[in-house]
């Protein structure tokens, strides 16, 4: 859809919005900021579907943390209205209820070909419990479990949708199919509609449902995609199946990095490669934006390079000045473990020059570690010289970046300098911040310049 914006000034704005039901890509995140001052005050930091909630108010948080990935996934899975469709499915966490309810009726009531593979690993007990509650036939299902290899998971989060036994659309991304994926870390849901690519994850999904050994099915998985170099990297959508009998992959994802002339975003759940830690770390010429979930001494970057920016997720546990307390997606939707596993930050991307003429988008299932690649079952798609999926990705990206960006240096600035004046003040001296705007070889001008040069 096209718009036309007049400004003030008289002048005219030709704004091309997306249209989420054609295209090749349409991308969905969610609110991704549970641990939010705006949830403080709508919600007052209540959890969801507990005593202190009505259940309107509970079907208000929802649909609020939600921000339209629920109703996506939901909707792309009535996709299939028929008999003459299919769903081949192959997930990790299998346990949020309207999820499989809407599975069991494209089943059951629509007469839908259903077949779901999940995690029957470290996922099988609460994922059967689930199961059995909602009543979702097991004849439709089949466990991941390669009793030969337990360390590794089945890590992916897609749906395969067919159409006269033809693969047409894939829902991929990074929510887990639970309460605090849907509604808490901040997740992305994925739908590709290329017949190319939906025809390789139902190879895979095909290979995957016999429950291979890794030494079979790191062979097929590079069947359906062999690895490339950077150099050998197409304009359009590729996608990576995991495991993978050497980490080459990651190699190339770093080259990815090392070949940006402009800007490096990156959301990290979990620590990722050697070599993509390197070239974060390096002092180069280009902008760097890096966040992740949590700092450990696996995720911990140091760098002395101005250009790179590092961010770890946080919430203002105790307010701060005049700022609500805030709680997180762990207090939420996992109130008796509160701090397992990731509360903030879940998605899998890196944003490889976003606002030029050649962007790279990496997304999927996959954290960037050697395990995703070598060990789990993942996937990953690489989209490159696609404006319009770059700037959602980046646009999403700067909203969750500055989120957490203010609420970590706010909580730094504060710890280290507790006598000095609110680091959440904006500096009235204007000689004290503009400056730095017009420094040719700070982090400042060099982002000004960045959107400056941006073709419109």
């Amino acid at each position: 859809m096209q718009i036309f914006w007049n400004t003030n000034s008289g002048s005219k704005i030709n704004l091309k919005i997306p249209d989420e039901n054609t295209g090749e890509h349409s991308v969905y995140f969610n609110r991704g900021v549970a641990g939010s001052l705006a949830y403080a005050r709508k919600f007052k930091n209540r959890i969801p579907g507990s005593i202190e909630m009505t259940e309107k108010e509970t079907q208000e948080a929802l649909k609020w943390l939600s921000r339209g990935l629920e109703e996506a996934m939901i909707d792309f899975i009535k996709k299939a209205k028929n008999d003459s469709y299919a769903l081949r499915a192959a997930v990790y966490e299998f346990r949020y209820l309207p999820v499989l309810d809407e599975f069991k009726d494209a089943y059951e009531e629509r007469g839908v070909d259903v077949q779901i593979i999940f995690d029957g690993r470290g996922e099988l007990s609460e994922n059967s419990e689930a199961i059995t509650e909602s009543g979702i036939p097991w004849d439709i299902l089949k466990a991941r479990k390669n009793e030969a290899e337990k360390s590794y998971i089945s890590h992916n989060k897609f749906i395969v949708l067919l159409k006269d036994d033809e693969p047409v659309e894939v829902w991929t991304g990074s929510t887990n199919l639970t309460e605090k994926g849907i509604f808490g870390q901040c997740n992305v849901g994925h739908v590709v509609r290329n017949k190319e690519i939906a025809y390789k994850y139902f190879q895979y999904w095909n290979f995957l449902k016999e429950d291979p050994q890794n030494a079979t099915f790191d062979t097929q998985t590079l069947e359906i995609e062999p690895d490339i170099d950077y150099e050998e990297l197409k304009t359009g959508t590729t996608v990576f199946f995991s495991p993978r009998k050497t980490k080459k992959i990651l190699k190339t994802y770093a080259d990815c990095l090392a070949n940006s002339k402009q800007l490096i975003c990156g959301m990290f759940p979990f620590s990722f490669s050697k070599k993509m830690k390197e070239i974060i770390k390096q002092d180069t010429n280009f902008l760097k934006y890096v966040i992740i979930d949590k700092k450990t001494v696996y995720t911990t970057l140091t760098s002395n390079d101005i250009d790179n920016v590092i961010v770890y997720g946080t919430n203002l546990k105790d307010g701060l000045y005049d700022w609500l307390s805030e709680i997180h997606s762990g207090n939420l939707f996992n109130p008796n473990r509160p701090g397992a596993g990731t509360n903030f930050i879940h998605n899998k991307v890196i944003l490889i020059d976003p606002l030029s003429e050649d962007p790279i988008v990496i997304t999927g299932s996959a954290n960037f570690s050697d395990n995703s690649i070598s060990g789990n079952d993942e996937n990953t798609i690489v989209i490159r010289g696609d404006k319009d999926v770059a700037d959602l990705y980046f646009t999403e990206f700067v909203r969750i970046f500055n989120h957490y960006y203010s609420r970590y240096i706010a909580i730094k600035m504060s710890l280290e300098f507790p006598n000095q004046e609110n680091p959440l003040l904006l500096k009235t001296d204007y000689t004290k911040w503009v400056t730095s705007f017009f420094n040719p070889n700070g982090l400042k001008y060099k982002r000004k310049k960045m959107f400056d040069d941006m073709k419109a």
